[in-house]
């Protein structure tokens, strides 16, 4: 049997590419007692054994929703047979996402060619090569380079004159247009970003946000970090709520992280904050408006914005003076790296980015 999805058939034709196995789709969809599927795949080895893969088709697997795939897979391999295990198809994975699916084992196919099969009698990894050199060489991007990021993200589809979008994107990044320049270049290098008529367009959103959030995690926040405080008099955080949202126009910062999070989503109770200073905005001010001290261990935490506070803001009508862009948020909110967290910012990204990501299609 052919495969029917278009998708499918992709990932199924860079199987049959691969020596020594013979693919077979056996059944479309997969019904049993227990299990309702996309799909049953069987692999044929040399030694005359079967493999029996049953699949799913999941696409858009961003690295904030893996461990909700992994969990999903995981679920499903203990409602199948013994000599069944679940497989994942799915669109371009990036190499962050492959690394999460091979630590946790996994099976994978998709569209790009990377494969991870882990059976008894078979065994096979196959990393897209491209891929591979574009995350080795994207380990060089300085911290103006995700600056420009930032940008070419805020504002996803770039149809421009040359000078009048290179200045602003100086401005938006914080750059300068020769810096600009050469990190178009070297996105276009990367295959982040591709030339069209008039200018450039991303070449796939996700990979580009992740690799953002990446370095946003690795580079860029440890430079934009101003401080780290807790409040004094041992007030609690629900204490401060109230004055960080209520001093933020007055000291010139707007809100992100948990409590930027919890005010455009109402489902977080935080318990920590962001705020990213405005330019020209002295942080002592905050600190004694809202009556802060330092601690390396505090959970209200002050970042310096980059370029033009206009970019940097979110856009969510009444509260659009204070709040910080969703890019910032989901970005705080995926350093973190807490658990609880998570959801939170696949809401965030479902009901913000997503929207931002599609104006790129």
């Amino acid at each position: 049997m052919y495969p029917k999805n278009p998708l499918l058939q992709k990932c199924f034709t860079y199987l049959k590419s691969l020596p020594n196995i013979e693919p077979t789709i056996r059944e479309e969809p997969y019904f049993s007692s227990k299990v309702l599927a996309d799909g049953e795949l069987v692999i044929n080895t040399p030694n005359g054994t079967a493999k029996n893969y049953i699949y799913e088709i999941k696409s858009g697997i961003t690295n904030d929703g893996v461990d909700e795939i992994t969990n999903y897979f995981a679920k499903l391999g203990e409602r199948l047979d013994s000599h069944q295990k679940p497989l994942l198809i799915t669109r371009n994975l990036s190499s962050l996402v492959i690394d999460k699916l091979l630590k946790r084992n996994i099976e994978f196919i998709d569209v790009d060619g990377n494969i991870y099969l882990n059976r008894p009698g078979i065994y096979i990894v196959v990393r897209n090569q491209a891929l591979k050199d574009s995350l080795n060489k994207s380990l060089e991007i300085t911290a103006a380079t995700l600056q420009v990021m930032y940008a070419l993200l805020y504002q996803p589809k770039l149809i421009f004159i040359e000078n009048d979008f290179e200045e602003k994107i100086a401005d938006i990044s914080d750059v300068t247009s020769k810096t600009v320049k050469s990190t178009l270049r070297k996105l276009e290098e990367l295959d982040y970003i591709r030339r069209i008529r008039g200018g450039y367009e991303i070449s796939d959103y996700i990979k580009l946000l992740e690799r953002w959030e990446l370095g946003y995690s690795e580079r860029l926040r440890t430079k934009l970090l101003v401080g780290t405080y807790s409040p004094n008099a041992n007030r609690s955080f629900s204490e401060v709520e109230a004055n960080l949202k209520g001093y933020s126009e007055e000291c010139g910062y707007l809100i992100g992280g948990e409590l930027g999070a919890s005010i455009i989503n109402k489902y977080l109770r935080p318990i920590n904050a962001t705020l990213h200073l405005k330019k020209d905005v002295n942080q002592f001010q905050i600190v004694v408006k809202l009556k802060l001290k330092a601690d390396p261990n505090g959970n209200i935490i002050v970042l310096k914005n980059f370029g033009d506070d206009e970019s940097k803001k979110g856009k969510f009508g009444l509260l659009t003076n204070n709040i910080v862009h969703p890019l910032l948020i989901h970005a705080e909110l995926v350093w973190n790296g807490n658990s609880r967290l998570k959801e939170t910012a696949k809401l965030i990204y479902d009901k913000y980015i997503e929207d931002i990501a599609q104006k790129n299609d």
